[in-house]
């Protein structure tokens, strides 16, 4: 009997297979009833759906903030996906951290606009960064010169102000109106 059982299981599955291969197993078309067609082949409701993970998704940045007159480097978490925009905006709020860190740039709205070409992110600023003077002005070009270019794609930063380029203070204390990288400010990063 249950080699009756197998040759049995075995015929049903080539005709099954066969059937599903398209060639025919009689000589004429007929109607199945469902009730002789296993359970699974008659469910045609959609797969499920695997819901995202609830939450926003965080992306790590690296942001540039001050610390006893030089620059330090802390990662951050924002909301993914993070632009070149979002991490400037990202360095007026300063993490609670110890030891602590403080940014230079009091309004990030002062980074009117942020693009990229060619490996150069262009930061038009607003007329209020002449209000930033001395040390604290270098520091802020500082800070985003070196947020920027921790982002993929961006080697070198160039300042505008009203769309005419910019002339910022390098961290030697020289000022340029050509576009900077972070290795102009090498000597206050650390």
């Amino acid at each position: 009997m249950r080699r009756n059982a197998s040759a049995l299981a075995a015929a049903l599955a080539v005709g099954l297979l066969a059937a599903g291969c398209g060639i025919p197993t009689q000589g004429t078309v007929h109607a199945t009833d469902d009730d002789a067609v296993p359970f699974q082949l008659l469910d045609r409701r959609a797969p499920p759906v695997v819901p995202a993970p609830a939450g926003p998704v965080a992306e790590a940045a690296d942001l540039c903030f001050v610390r006893e007159g030089r620059l330090t480097i802390v990662s951050t978490a924002l909301r993914a996906p993070v632009s070149r925009a979002d991490v400037i905006a990202a360095l007026a709020r300063p993490p609670d951290i110890d030891p602590p860190v403080r940014s230079a740039l009091a309004d990030a709205s002062v980074a009117r606009e942020v693009t990229l070409s060619g490996g150069v992110a262009t930061v038009d600023l607003d007329e209020r960064v002449a209000n930033i003077s001395g040390e604290e002005q270098t520091l802020a070009i500082a800070q985003i010169v070196c947020t920027l270019t921790g982002r993929p794609g961006v080697g070198q930063v160039a300042f505008t102000l009203g769309g005419a380029p910019l002339t910022v203070p390098k961290g030697d204390g020289s000022a340029v109106n050509s576009p900077v990288s972070r290795d102009d400010y090498a000597s206050l990063i650390g």
